[in-house]
């Protein structure tokens, strides 16, 4: 069977390929066309902004980045200069407050608004720009048409200033809330009335700022309109009513004390909040633990500023060391640290010491609280700026020279500043102190004042230098250095009693040629002294330096064992006086004391020192004017002798000296000793 193919040659024929090759090569040069037309017209805006492009209602479309620049500095200028305008309506009176946006500081002026022009100018040259050149093209008939509005990405603010304008500004129209609370009138006994709680009409600063910083995004001057809040107080009056039942224990533990003992001279320092300042600043407190009586963070923190930290606050100290040609170091400086109240810590420890009395939780009622001090180190130490081993503090000792007279303020001082600071003490010496501050003449610097002579204190040249010598010993020991020779004064002196309790016993005496006071410097190094007077406050401090080995010194109050009485009062009469004149000489009780100087070796081994002080009683001694009687001249007895002469000699009589016995003022108790 034949199968007939049908023929279609003449069909394919028929299809216009030529004309389809022309169509799509002609449209395929209209895209390209169209794509280089694009392509081109992007390029054009390579330095320059997207066509249509704004930053708030300014338009910056086409411009290149020195016209963006210029525009947008011009507009920080400008709105720095508005500052930012509040309105709003109190009492029926519509008030606008301007609140400056700039502020001066160190002489310059600061931005508290602050805008980054650069990265601002960057965002708008490169908006839309980061795509492949074809899409770029779109994207510029793109922002033409639809002429976008961009709000700026960089401002910042300094917030805590702003707030602080806007408070101090707002502030005749702000009204704190006031929480309910007691009024103390009188604390012992306790009474009291109720302070009831007031409602409050404040602003929302947050809110100002947010509305500010979103007009500067977009360029426009802010004008923001307030309204008043009213702000609730959180303790009312029954909260109050429920808790006055603890009002009395908060005092009845009493006076709180804060306490903070300096860790370089071991002074104990002390300040009292009395029971009538805790009922001045006392408030109700809501906490974790549920309602309590507290105390005012503002009034505390006053206290603490003002009172204690005037006391304790220095500031770090750099290291200085210079040795000059006598030997002794003319320029020192020793590093310190900084030392800083911190207020806020400390009154939440003394916060809580009086939210315990309140709610009376057993163990935790204290009548003390330690200061919390924080400390910075300095960027010298002391150990960076010399070759003698001196780095650190040994130890520092400490007394009070307050009531002096004029001539025994100036022994001291010569003997402090002249003849001891900047002294070095060489390795394995033994120093002894009255051969450090002589000559004792007035060519040698010191006035006459008075010392301990037997039954007398009489003035003599130099008196006062036992200050010196009980300032030295106490810093001694609290270096932990050996001591080879001290002796304490005849008489119980009120300028050497302990400063921690009172209480003689921890004096030195020196008068030339004994007693001396003498100390090893047994660290293997050198130790620098430098000393501290202050004239006005009385206060001495004497400073050792050197290379610690871990030895550690201290030294216990001193006891009292027994005082002994000073007697009836004596009269003693005198023709140096007027007749008639009295001059009397105050009595000194005697006493029997010890206390226990402790050394801690390096080594770890404690080694206990006893020293003991007997003081004698010494009474009332009233000098009494009397008439001088003149013998006459036939009742003088005379020794007459007949001369080869003829003549006769009768002169005085010739007084036999050699029974005369000079006590040792080394064994002697009652040896002379500068007060």
């Amino acid at each position: 069977m034949k199968t007939t193919i049908p023929h279609i040659s003449s069909a394919v024929k028929r299809i216009p390929w030529r004309r389809i090759w022309v169509w799509s090569i002609s449209f395929l040069v209209l895209v390209g066309i169209a794509l280089g037309g694009l392509f081109s017209y992007a390029s054009t805006y390579d330095m320059r902004v997207f066509p249509g492009v704004h930053i708030g209602n300014l338009p910056v479309g086409g411009m290149s980045r020195e016209e963006v620049t210029a525009l947008l500095e011009e507009m920080n200028t400008k709105l720095h200069d508005a500052g930012i305008s509040l309105m709003f309506t109190d009492n029926g009176t519509t008030h606008r407050i301007r609140i400056d946006s700039t502020t001066v500081l160190a002489e310059n002026v600061v931005e508290l608004i602050y805008m980054d022009v650069a990265r601002e100018v960057d965002a708008v040259l490169s908006y839309k720009k980061d795509q492949n050149p074809i899409f770029k093209g779109w994207s510029a008939v793109f922002t033409r048409g639809t002429e976008p509005h961009l709000s700026l990405t960089t401002v910042t603010f300094d917030r805590d200033r702003l707030v602080e304008r806007l408070a101090t500004a707002l502030e005749p129209f702000v009204e704190e809330p006031r929480e309910a609370g007691v009024s103390i009138s009188m604390v012992d006994p306790l009474h009291y009335t109720i302070v009831s709680s007031t409602v409050g009409v404040t602003f929302a600063y947050d809110e100002i700022l947010e509305k500010s910083i979103s007009a500067w995004n977009v360029l426009e001057i802010p004008e923001v309109s307030l309204v008043q809040t009213v702000k609730e107080p959180t303790i009312h009056d029954d909260d109050v009513r429920n808790i006055l039942k603890k009002l009395q224990g908060v005092f009845d533990t009493g006076s709180l004390d804060l306490t903070y003992t300096d860790p370089q001279t071991k002074r104990d320092n002390t300040w009292t909040m009395t029971k009538a300042d805790i009922a001045q600043w006392i408030e109700v407190q809501r906490h974790e633990a549920g309602l309590g009586f507290g105390l005012t963070f503002a009034s505390t923190s006053a206290f603490l500023t003002d009172v204690v930290a005037h006391e304790i606050d220095q500031e770090a100290r750099e290291a200085r060391f210079q040795v000059g040609e006598n030997g002794k170091v003319n320029e020192f400086q020793g590093s310190r640290p900084g030392l800083a109240v911190d207020v806020e810590q400390t009154y939440e420890a003394v916060n809580s010491a009086v939210l315990a009395r309140s709610w009376g939780d057993e163990g935790t009622v204290s009548s003390s609280v330690p200061i919390v001090v924080m400390q910075v180190e300095p960027y010298v130490q002391t150990g960076e700026v010399n070759d003698l081993g001196i780095s650190e503090i040994l130890g520092i000792g400490y007394s009070n020279f307050s009531g002096s007279p004029t001539n025994r303020i100036k022994n001291i001082k010569h003997a402090v500043e002249d003849k001891l600071n900047g002294l070095l003490i060489k390795p394995d010496e033994e120093f002894s102190l009255l051969r450090t501050l002589e000559p004792f003449t007035i060519e040698g610097g010191y006035l006459p004042e008075l010392v301990i002579k037997g039954d007398e204190i009489k003035p003599e040249v130099a008196g006062g230098l036992c200050q010196v010598g009980t300032t030295m010993f106490r810093t001694v020991m609290n270096s932990g250095l050996p001591i080879t020779q001290r002796r304490n004064h005849s008489l119980v002196v009120s300028y050497y009693n302990d400063h921690r309790n009172g209480q003689p016993g921890t004096d030195a005496t020196i008068y030339d040629p004994a007693p001396d006071f003498r100390f090893k410097n047994d660290t293997g190094n050198y130790i620098l002294l430098t000393t501290d007077m202050n004239v006005q406050t009385g206060n001495l401090y004497f400073t050792f330096w050197g290379t610690s080995d871990g030895r550690k010194g201290y030294y216990s109050e001193p006891v009292v064992h027994k005082w002994i009485p000073t007697g009836s009062e004596q009269i003693v009469e005198t023709t140096e006086l007027a007749p008639g004149v009295r001059n009397c000489q105050s009595a000194h009780p005697g006493a029997e004391t010890s206390f226990t100087y402790t050394r801690v070796l390096p080594n770890g081994e404690k080694v206990h020192e006893v020293f003991s002080s007997y003081y004698r009683p010494l009474p009332k001694i009233c000098l009494v004017g009397v008439e001088k009687i003149v013998q006459p001249v036939d009742s003088v007895p005379q020794e007459c002798t007949f001369l080869p002469d003829g003549h006769v000699d009768c002169s005085d009589p010739v007084h036999d000296t050699s029974d005369v016995v000079q006590e040792d003022p080394e064994t002697d108790f009652q040896a002379p000793s500068a007060i």
